[in-house]
C-alpha cells in the first residue's frame, strides 16, 4: 500500500477509538434501534428487504447495520483494522447481522471472491477525498455488481470542496475559493486537526487528500461500463463542509443536513448519484 493511504489507515484506526465514544457517531442512538441513515439515501435506494448489499468504505459499519436493520444482506469493507474490528462488535452486540471485511478498495477483488456478488453497491459522505484515483475504484464497483444491479453514492459535492472549512478559514480570512476543483495526484497533505465528528478530541494523526471533479467521477463509472441512472446536487449537506453553515434538518443526536444561512448565495453542497450495470 503506497505511503499516503498507510497514513490514512493509521489516521482512521484513530479516529475509529474517538467515533466509538459515547454518542459522537450515534453509537448508543444505534444500540437504542435508530437508523443512523439520512433521510436522502433511505429515499433515493428504496427497498433493500433480501437485496445484497456491498458498502465500501463503511468505518466501522454503523451505516451498513442500518442497512441490515432495513432488509438488505450487508457486507462492509474499510481498510483500517481497528474500525472493521469494531463493526464487528457492533454487529454481535446487538443482533444486527453483519460481515465485514479489511481490505484496501484496490485490492478488494482479492479479498472477497464474489464477482457479480450484489446488487447494490454502496458508498456515502466523505469518501472519495481518500481515494488517489477513481478509474481503479469505479472497475471495482462495476466488477461486483450484478448484472441489472446498481450503485449509489451521495457525497460532498465537489463545489464545496474548494471554499475554506470553519477551521480553514482563520487561515484564509475570507469566505472564497482556496483548493483546486480539478484533480491533482499529489493530493494534499494535512497535519494533525480536531476530529470531524467531535471537535473536543485533536488527533495525533494527520491525513493525505485527494480532489476529484465532478466529470472524474461520473466519467469514471461511465468508463467501468455503468449506465447513469440520476445525478443530482443540493444546497445542504451532511456535514459542515464549508464555513458558516446552519443546521436545518436533524435526524438524531449525530446527523443531520446543513445548509447556508437565509440569503446567503445558494452553493452545490452535497450531490447523489445512482448508476446501474447493464443486463447481458
Amino acid at each position: 500500500m503506497r505511503e499516503e493511504l498507510e497514513l490514512n489507515r493509521a489516521h482512521w484506526d484513530e479516529a475509529t477509538r474517538f467515533h466509538l465514544r459515547g454518542n459522537v457517531y450515534g453509537v448508543e442512538d444505534f444500540k437504542a434501534g435508530n437508523c443512523r441513515l439520512h433521510r436522502l439515501e433511505r429515499e433515493e435506494v428504496g427497498d433493500v428487504a433480501g437485496r445484497r448489499l456491498l458498502h465500501l468504505q463503511c468505518h466501522f459499519g454503523i451505516d451498513t447495520l442500518s442497512w441490515a436493520r432495513r432488509g438488505a444482506v450487508v457486507t462492509g469493507v474499510d481498510f483500517s483494522p481497528e474500525a472493521v474490528a469494531a463493526a464487528g462488535r457492533l454487529s454481535a452486540e446487538t443482533g444486527v447481522p453483519g460481515r465485514f471485511i479489511c481490505s484496501d478498495v484496490y485490492a478488494l477483488d482479492a479479498a472477497l471472491p464474489e464477482p457479480g456478488g450484489f446488487d447494490i453497491v454502496f458508498t456515502s459522505h466523505g469518501v472519495l477525498n481518500w481515494l488517489p484515483e477513481l478509474g481503479p475504484w469505479a472497475r471495482t464497483i462495476a466488477h461486483f455488481l450484478a448484472p441489472g444491479g446498481f450503485f449509489y453514492i451521495v457525497e460532498a459535492h465537489p463545489t464545496a470542496r474548494v471554499f475554506p472549512t470553519a477551521a480553514d478559514l482563520e487561515k484564509a480570512g475570507a469566505f472564497a475559493p482556496c483548493f483546486s476543483y480539478f484533480h491533482d495526484p499529489k493530493g494534499i497533505r494535512w497535519p494533525p486537526a480536531r476530529d470531524y465528528a467531535d471537535e473536543s478530541t485533536p488527533h495525533t494523526i494527520g491525513e493525505h487528500e485527494w480532489s476529484h471533479s465532478l466529470s472524474d467521477i461520473v466519467g469514471s463509472l461511465l468508463d467501468a461500463g455503468l449506465g447513469l441512472d440520476f445525478l443530482h446536487e443540493f444546497p445542504f449537506c451532511a456535514w459542515k463542509v464549508v464555513a458558516g453553515l446552519e443546521l436545518v434538518e436533524r435526524f438524531g443526536a449525530s446527523h443531520g443536513y446543513f445548509a447556508q444561512p437565509a440569503g446567503a448565495p445558494v452553493l452545490p453542497l452535497m450531490f447523489s448519484l445512482k448508476a446501474s450495470k447493464p443486463e447481458p
